[in-house]
């Protein structure tokens, strides 16, 4: 095990994640959570009217703030897996390791598919991205009703995915306890 005084390096390490990888996971999961509670509450527990419009107009503006940083912490992670540059499976070799990485793709491919069918599926109604007033991103596709529906759906069903992955990811993280702490804490776990 590292000592807690040796510096946090940038990038990952075999027993660790580095502070690039650090950043983008904390910064993701906050984005992420964001987002997933104002567009659940405005979808499924607000009246339409003008609270719910209010809410969407934010989930869309963080959404437009986020979409590249989502976008680089997936290209981030998917390189730094496919690579081998992730620190090393916490899970013991077999079924367990495989659900672990299953896991960690499938939550990457959600988080995805709702960062690119989020701006789809406003655009495929026929209108910008309206960034609370202050500009409108445009439409860069023609009205599709038929697209519209499918992307909508397909974000839809993403949120509930999601939110089933990242609870099945806190699960993973209190089933690693301390190693799973120390590792996204900066600090290296035995191997």
């Amino acid at each position: 095990m590292s000592s807690p005084a040796t510096p946090l390096p940038t990038l990952d390490q075999p027993d660790r994640y580095g502070r690039l990888s650090r950043l983008a996971h904390w910064g993701g999961a906050l984005l992420t959570l964001t987002m997933l509670v104002i567009g659940v509450v405005a979808a499924d527990v607000l009246p339409k009217g003008p609270e719910r419009k209010a809410l969407w107009a934010w989930h869309v503006a963080i959404g437009v703030f986020a979409f590249v940083p989502l976008l680089a912490r997936i290209v981030w992670r998917v390189q730094a897996m496919l690579s081998g540059r992730s620190p090393q499976a916490l899970s013991p070799a077999g079924w367990q390791r495989v659900a672990e990485k299953a896991g960690h793709g499938a939550l990457l491919a959600v988080l995805a598919l709702m960062v690119l069918t989020g701006p789809l599926m406003v655009w495929s109604g026929g209108h910008p991205l309206h960034v609370l007033g202050w500009f409108d991103i445009a439409s860069p596709i023609e009205e599709n009703k038929a697209l519209h529906y499918r992307t909508g759906l397909l974000h839809a069903v993403g949120s509930k995915l999601l939110i089933a992955l990242i609870l099945v990811h806190l699960v993973g993280a209190v089933r690693h306890g301390r190693a799973a702490l120390q590792r996204m804490a900066g600090r290296g776990v035995a191997a």
